[in-house]
């Protein structure tokens, strides 16, 4: 939860809400501000590119995503695992 993502040369790129290194999977919750809050979104554009072009997938969360739609999104997560070496079950 919340560790650094870091590019080749070491700069700081995100600090993930929580992410599965090993494989490169990242969920993030994107509160209102990321939606009404112009700098704030300009920034997660370039954020969001900048974790693609390094091979990270990121499943984004939002308040709309309860019930049956969080539980699609959790399956998303791990079908994003298992298409990038996760072994469910394996210790």
């Amino acid at each position: 939860m919340n560790a650094p993502i870091r590019d080749a040369a070491g700069r700081l790129v995100a600090i993930g809400d929580l992410g599965y290194p090993d494989h490169r999977v990242l969920m993030e919750y994107d509160g209102e501000q990321h939606r009404t809050d112009d700098r704030q979104f300009g920034r997660d554009v370039d954020r969001l590119d900048d974790l693609a072009h390094l091979g990270w997938r990121v499943v984004r969360f939002t308040k709309a995503h309860r019930g049956a739609a969080l539980r699609a999104r959790f399956d998303r997560v791990r079908d994003e695992l298992v298409a990038r070496g996760w072994t469910p079950g394996a210790s």
